[in-house]
């Protein structure tokens, strides 16, 4: 059996890119591919009736935006977003979250 690595996920993402599976994400001069995804925030719950967010992020690969910063602009998928946070590893760490909101 082979395990992938972090080193395959750019192979990864440009195989999805060809099935139309990602998006372009622009920081500064550096693009790269990515997934945008609807991230289900619980924003209350125990006693209170839960109220879900979906907030949209996009996940990129690690290493990709290492100056992104909360408040950073960056297009994803020709749509202008602000960083909330700067990147957040997540799974193995080959990938990396970042929680969008519009302008």
């Amino acid at each position: 059996m082979t395990f992938l690595g972090g080193a395959d996920i750019a192979e990864m993402l440009k195989d999805l890119a060809a099935a139309g599976g990602t998006v372009d994400v622009v920081f500064g001069s550096t693009t790269v591919y990515g997934i945008l995804d609807k991230d289900a925030v619980e924003i209350f719950g125990e006693e209170m009736p839960p109220i879900i967010g979906a907030d949209e992020v996009v996940q990129v690969q690690s290493g990709a935006f290492t100056d992104l910063v909360p408040g950073s602009s960056l297009t994803v998928g020709g749509v202008s977003y602000k960083a909330l946070k700067g990147p957040m590893p997540y799974g193995d760490g080959a990938m990396v979250r970042i929680p969008l909101r519009n302008p």
